[in-house]
C-alpha cells in the first residue's frame, strides 16, 4: 500500500503548486485570494487579469493533474491489490485525487487553494479521454446557456462517476474508480456550496469573457 502513498503525495504536492497563485503574484503584482471571488482558480483569474490569462491557467492546471496522472499510470503503475488490468487506471486516479486535494489546500500556499475544477477535467483525460470530451462539451453547453462557470462545473462533476461506471462496469474492480471519482465530484460540489445557494436563489454571478471585472 505504500506506493499508493507514494503516488497520492506526489500528486498532491504537484497539486498545491498553484498556478493561479503564482501567475498573479509575479505577473499581476497582486494576491488572486484576495480579489474578486478569492478563489485561487483559473475564473478568478480571468477575472481580475483578462480572459487570456484565466484560459492559460486553466490549461496549464489541466496539464498538469495529466502529465502526473499519466506518470502514475504507465511509468509507475502499481498494482499491490492485484486488480489486473484496471490497476493503472486505479493507480492514475488515485494520484490525480492527490492533486485535487493540493489543489483545494496547497501546502504551499498557507493551504488555501482553488476549487478543484480543472483537476475533475485531468482524471477523466487520463480515465478516457472521449468521456471527457463528453463532459467538456456538457460544461459548455451548460456554461453558454446560463453564462455561470459554477453551474457547467457542477453538472459536469456529477457526469464523471457515471461516465466511469458506464465505460468500466465490466471490468473487475470497476466500483473502485466510481468510489474515487464519486469523491472527487462530492468534493467539489461541497466547494461550491455558496455557489448553489445563489444559483437557487438566483443570485449567482454570470461570467463574460469579453468583460474585465
Amino acid at each position: 500500500m505504500w506506493q499508493y502513498i507514494v503516488i497520492f503525495v506526489a500528486g498532491y504536492l504537484v497539486g498545491s503548486i498553484n498556478i493561479s497563485v503564482l501567475v498573479t503574484k509575479f505577473i499581476g503584482k497582486k494576491d488572486i485570494r484576495s480579489v474578486g471571488s478569492g478563489n485561487a482558480g483559473g475564473t478568478n483569474v480571468a477575472r481580475a487579469m483578462g480572459a487570456k490569462w484565466g484560459i492559460a491557467v486553466i490549461i496549464i492546471d489541466i496539464l498538469k493533474g495529466v502529465l502526473i496522472g499519466l506518470f502514475a499510470k504507465y511509468l509507475f503503475p502499481v498494482d499491490p491489490l492485484f486488480l489486473g488490468v484496471i490497476g493503472p487506471e486505479i493507480s492514475g486516479a488515485i494520484c490525480v485525487f492527490g492533486v485535487l486535494l493540493g489543489n483545494i489546500f496547497p501546502c504551499f500556499f498557507g493551504f488555501k487553494g482553488g476549487k478543484g475544477v480543472t483537476t475533475c477535467a485531468a482524471v477523466m483525460v487520463i480515465l478516457d479521454y472521449k468521456v471527457f470530451l463528453i463532459l467538456l462539451s456538457v460544461f459548455l453547453v451548460t456554461f453558454f446557456i446560463g453564462r455561470m462557470v459554477s453551474l457547467g462545473s457542477i453538472i459536469a462533476s456529477l457526469g464523471m462517476p457515471i461516465s466511469v461506471w458506464i465505460v468500466y462496469h465490466n471490468q473487475p474492480y470497476y466500483w473502485v474508480l466510481v468510489i474515487i471519482t464519486g469523491l472527487m465530484a462530492a468534493i467539489l460540489i461541497l466547494r461550491h456550496s455558496e455557489n448553489i445557494n445563489r444559483i437557487i436563489k438566483g443570485t449567482e454571478n454570470k461570467f463574460k469573457l469579453w468583460k474585465k471585472d
